[in-house]
């Protein structure tokens, strides 16, 4: 079962979410800020956030992962941040492994956005500006993230490290991540952190 936790909660279906998102009636459902609950196929148990309405297309909601996944990964096996996010292995693993683990009913409404189902979001979506990182020229800072709690996420039911998409533009190694306490940081592509995909419908 999903459900979408407002002030009350009730049950509801990812194909009537995207009906709305379809009419332009999608305010009419969502806030920035509601909570939908799933499983995902491995029995993990995930809240997915309303991030953003009709911020890069009309018609169109962005969806945050609240939670971070059990597992973690690294942005490639090497040492490497060469390419940006369009070519790291995180990139190809949130598409094929984790977009297989989502239900059934929510793979079939989620539009690729820049050719990808799953992605991540860049550190100007989640903070705002800073010249240090590359992210794309029309990212915009995600209403969601502009709260300063929404950049603390949970894996297992603890606070913890969570990936962005953004190179640090004078590094050839290093990606942005968020701590545990939702202030960014840094790390080497090699290393394992978590993840936190968004979506949009």
């Amino acid at each position: 079962m999903t459900t979408l936790t407002q002030t009350v909660t009730k049950e509801i279906i990812w194909k009537d979410i995207a009906a709305f998102c379809e009419s332009g009636k999608a305010a009419d459902l969502l806030s920035v800020g509601d909570i939908i609950s799933v499983v995902l196929k491995n029995g993990e148990k995930m809240r997915i956030a309303v991030a953003g309405i009709n911020i890069y297309k009309e018609n169109e909601v962005l969806f945050a992962f609240k939670d971070i996944l059990s597992k973690e990964a690294p942005m490639n096996e090497d040492w490497t941040n060469e390419g940006g996010y369009e070519a790291s292995q995180m990139a190809k693993y949130l598409d094929t492994e984790i977009f297989d683990l989502l239900p059934d009913d929510l793979q079939e409404v989620i539009k690729e956005r820049r050719g990808h189902k799953l992605w991540l979001f860049s550190r100007r979506e989640v903070f705002g500006e800073d010249g240090r990182y590359i992210c794309s020229e029309d990212d915009v800072h995600i209403p969601y993230y502009q709260d300063s709690k929404n950049r603390i996420k949970l894996r297992n039911g603890e606070p913890d490290w969570w990936w962005l998409a953004s190179p640090i533009a004078a590094s050839t190694t290093l990606f942005c991540r968020v701590y545990n306490c939702g202030y960014s940081s840094y790390h080497g592509a090699s290393f394992s952190s978590g993840v936190a995909p968004g979506f949009c419908i």
